[in-house]
């Protein structure tokens, strides 16, 4: 398993707080959510890399 930094961390956060109190209740939805997450992760920085090859130990 992939250690995931403090301020990744902070940054999914912050993305799910946004989301949450910018999007009514009932239009929330996991994949939106997701979405959001992933926009703030890359506006910031944060690159993700999905791979099938099984994580260093």
């Amino acid at each position: 398993m992939n250690h995931i930094p403090q301020a990744a961390v902070a940054t999914i956060a912050a993305a799910l707080d946004d989301y949450r109190t910018t999007t009514p209740t009932d239009q929330q939805t996991p994949e939106d959510a997701a979405r959001h997450i992933s926009e703030y992760l890359l506006s910031t920085g944060w690159g993700l890399h999905i791979t099938d090859e099984p994580a260093a130990a």
